[in-house]
C-alpha cells in the first residue's frame, strides 16, 4: 500500500468517524427534546429540534402570535385561515387576522384550527384551501377526503358560536411541475364539492373561483404571478370584491339570527 494511499484511506476513516460521531450526538439531543413539552416551538416560530418534520401541521407557526393576541384581550371579527393564499392577503383590515401557511393542505389546515381559529375566539371564520391538495403535497387523496376535512372544521367552529366563509379553489395553470396535465377538471370536481357542502349546511360561498375566470370559464391569466398559482395585486382585488359581499352577508346572517352558542 502506498503512503498516499495509506493518507486518503485514513482521511475517510475520520470523515466517517466524525460523521458518525455528530449523528449520535445530533440524534441523543434530538431525542431529548422529543415528547411532551411545555414549550415545542422557539421564539421564531420553528419547532425546538430545528426539523421541519416535527411540525407537519407547522403548529408552531402562529402559536406565539395567538398568545399575544389572546393575553392582549383583543378578539378578532374574522380569522382567515389556509394556505398561501390567504398568508399573501394584502391589506389586513383591522379587526380581521390571517393564519395561512403556505404549502398546508386541508389536513394540515385542519390539524392547527382549533389553536390558529377556535382558540382567538372570531365571530366569523374564512377557509380558503385546496390548491395543494390538488398539486399532491401530501400525497393522494379523495375528493370525500378534502369535503371531510372542511367540514370537520365547519362543525367545529358552528360548535363554538361561529359563522362560515368558505372560498372555492381558485384556479391554477398547471399542477406546478409535480404532475402532467390539465388540473381545470379536477379544480372543477372539488369545487363542485365544496359548493354542495356549502348548500347543504348552510355555510356562505365565496365564490372566488368565477371571479377570477373569464368566459367559458377560463383562467384570467393576467391576475396570476409567473408560477400560476399566486396571484398579482389585481388578482387579490377581485377576490377582495367578493370576500367583502361574503363578509356582509355573514355579519347580516348574525345580526339577523345570531350563531347558537356565540357570546
Amino acid at each position: 500500500m502506498t503512503l498516499r494511499l495509506r493518507f486518503v484511506l485514513t482521511g475517510l476513516a475520520l470523515a466517517a468517524a466524525v460523521y458518525l460521531g455528530f449523528t449520535l450526538w445530533h440524534d441523543h439531543q434530538r431525542a431529548a427534546l422529543i415528547g411532551l413539552s411545555g414549550e415545542p416551538c422557539t421564539a421564531e416560530g420553528q419547532p425546538v429540534t430545528g426539523n421541519g418534520f416535527d411540525d407537519w401541521g407547522a403548529l408552531c407557526a402562529w402559536r406565539a402570535e395567538n398568545r399575544r393576541l389572546v393575553a392582549s384581550g383583543t378578539r378578532p371579527d374574522v380569522v382567515m385561515i389556509g394556505d398561501s393564499l390567504t398568508e399573501r392577503w394584502p391589506g389586513k383590515a383591522p379587526g380581521i387576522v390571517t393564519r395561512g401557511v403556505g404549502g398546508q393542505t386541508s389536513g394540515q389546515v385542519l390539524l392547527r384550527f382549533r389553536q390558529d381559529v377556535i382558540a382567538l375566539h372570531p365571530r366569523i371564520v374564512h377557509i380558503l384551501l385546496g390548491t395543494n391538495d390538488l398539486l399532491g403535497l401530501a400525497g393522494p387523496f379523495t375528493a370525500d377526503q378534502l369535503t371531510g376535512n372542511v367540514l370537520d372544521m365547519v362543525e367545529l367552529a358552528r360548535f363554538h358560536g361561529e359563522a362560515v366563509i368558505l372560498g372555492t379553489i381558485p384556479p391554477i395553470r398547471d399542477f406546478a411541475g409535480f404532475k402532467s396535465g390539465d388540473p381545470a377538471p379536477d379544480v372543477a370536481r372539488l369545487n363542485a364539492a365544496l359548493r354542495k357542502l356549502a348548500k347543504a349546511h348552510d355555510v356562505i360561498l365565496a365564490d372566488y373561483h368565477a371571479a377570477l375566470t373569464g368566459p367559458g370559464g377560463t383562467m384570467r391569466h393576467e391576475l396570476y404571478l409567473a408560477d400560476g398559482i399566486h396571484l398579482t395585486p389585481g388578482g387579490y382585488q377581485a377576490m377582495q370584491a367578493v370576500f367583502g359581499k361574503a363578509l356582509r352577508e355573514a355579519r347580516e346572517k348574525r345580526t339577523a339570527a345570531p350563531v347558537s352558542g356565540s357570546k
